[in-house]
């Protein structure tokens, strides 16, 4: 018996070999994913046939089985919102929301600048 899997239902099964062959090599790509983990693709061809025993239903699958996404941490500060009292959680963050750093004050250019003018005030007191 030689049955050509590119032919059953008119090519069905491999357009969606190739759709979940796509996935897994986009998931391989995905650098969230750990590179270890193997990834498969699954066909399953059931067989369910008549009573008279010469015809058989084919259901077709075809599944993959990916990686899953790295997890990650960070922090909540959690609490209870004094005025509304409702509660309230909110992540934690290097920089307090509002803040301006140094960078979004200067560009490059006047942050070279402005260090030159520093270093002509303070060479005169440190003796330069």
């Amino acid at each position: 018996m030689n049955v050509n899997l590119n032919s059953i239902g008119d090519g069905s099964l491999q357009e969606r070999f190739n759709l979940e062959m796509e996935k897994v090599v986009k998931n391989m790509k995905d650098p969230n994913t750990s590179y270890k983990e193997a990834r498969k693709i699954v066909i399953t061809l059931s067989f369910k046939q008549d009573e008279d025993r010469n015809t058989a239903d084919c259901i077709c699958d075809v599944q993959s089985k990916l990686a899953k996404t790295k997890s990650f941490d960070t922090k909540f500060g959690i609490g209870r919102d004094l005025k509304t009292d409702q509660y309230i959680a909110k992540e934690y963050n290097a920089q307090i929301p509002g803040q301006m750093t140094f960078e979004d004050l200067e560009t490059d250019e006047e942050r070279i600048e402005n260090l030159k003018k520093f270093e002509k005030k303070i060479s005169p007191a440190i003796g330069g």
